[in-house]
């Protein structure tokens, strides 16, 4: 890669920073490689050429599978946007994985990167989709184990809400609350002993932390409705 060629060029002028370079390329290739691959709006496309408007301004205003899918009525569109959205993130930790041999934080920060481009492209002002597709693809990547949790944690709050964006809260919010307080010998036994403890919680933290905040505006609705109802009854 021409930008890399270029980074190694000005590393080795400085023979004290050579190792601090290499690994600050990348670092910074791969959060870069990441963002881009996240920020390519599928939904926004796939929605504009199905029924030619912007999803942004239609339905929750979400970028994402849920919304392509009650905008457009097509079920092909949803699972089409919901499949691609998912192999961003496969994609991104993916080459990662390729390019930067056997270095877990690397590949976690492609991960955490492709889920923020996703989140916040930079070609739709920052206004994307909620990364729970994308951020699935990260973790079937990097630690499978996660979505099965993920899975049952959603299941119990969907049925103790009803609502789909509480569901997610609830299973990101655990996640990340588990990840934090796990024993680090039993989450040692679910990574593998090729990642450290400490940055699996950082990668998953992280994950989580990028997918709550763009939670934080449905849950205001969800409770904003919730008191309604209340007051109505």
């Amino acid at each position: 890669m021409i930008l890399q060629t270029i980074f190694r060029i000005l590393c080795a002028k400085f023979p004290l920073l050579i190792t601090f370079c290499r690994f600050t390329v990348s670092y910074v290739l791969s959060g870069v490689l990441g963002y881009l691959i996240g920020s390519i709006p599928v939904a926004f496309l796939l929605v504009r050429w199905k029924s030619s408007v912007d999803i942004r301004r239609t339905g929750s205003g979400n970028v994402g599978a849920l919304n392509s899918f009650q905008v457009t009525r097509s079920k092909w569109v949803g699972a089409l946007v919901l499949i691609l959205d998912l192999l961003k993130g496969v994609l991104a930790t993916g080459l990662a994985q390729v390019l930067f041999d056997n270095q877990f934080s690397i590949w976690a920060t492609a991960g955490v990167s492709v889920v923020a481009g996703h989140n916040f492209p930079v070609w739709l002002k920052f206004k994307g989709g909620r990364g729970l597709a994308t951020g699935a693809g990260v973790m079937f990547m990097l630690s499978w184990f996660v979505i099965l949790i993920w899975g049952i944690f959603w299941l119990i709050g969907f049925a103790l809400t009803r609502h789909v964006n509480a569901g997610n809260t609830i299973a990101s919010a655990a996640e990340l609350l588990g990840v934090m307080v796990v024993p680090a010998g039993a989450l040692k036994m679910l990574v593998g002993p090729s990642i450290e403890v400490a940055e699996f919680r950082v990668f998953a933290a992280a994950v989580f932390v990028v997918i709550l905040i763009k939670h934080v505006d449905p849950m205001r609705e969800y409770f904003a409705a919730a008191a309604v109802r209340e007051k109505n009854h």
